[in-house]
């Protein structure tokens, strides 16, 4: 069998077979993921996957100043 023979082959399989393949990962990625999530939260993962919102961290960042000069801190 020549190579372009091969070559034409595998391209046309690649064709035939990337919508398919698409398809189905679309199909069962939906599916899977709202099960993730739960599984995250239930298993304390939470938090890794999605973070808190940039208000609850600013409320727990300590405010920067120099409390050795007895300064006033710097206000942003």
């Amino acid at each position: 069998m020549p190579a372009w023979l091969q070559f034409l082959i595998s391209v046309a399989a690649l064709v035939v077979l990337s919508p398919l393949v698409a398809w189905l990962a679309h199909r069962f990625g939906s599916k899977a993921k709202g099960g993730l999530m739960l599984a995250s939260v239930l298993l304390g993962f939470g938090a890794v996957l999605d973070p808190p919102a940039k208000h609850a961290i600013e409320a727990t960042e300590t405010v920067k100043g120099s409390p050795e000069n007895d300064e006033p801190p710097l206000a942003d």
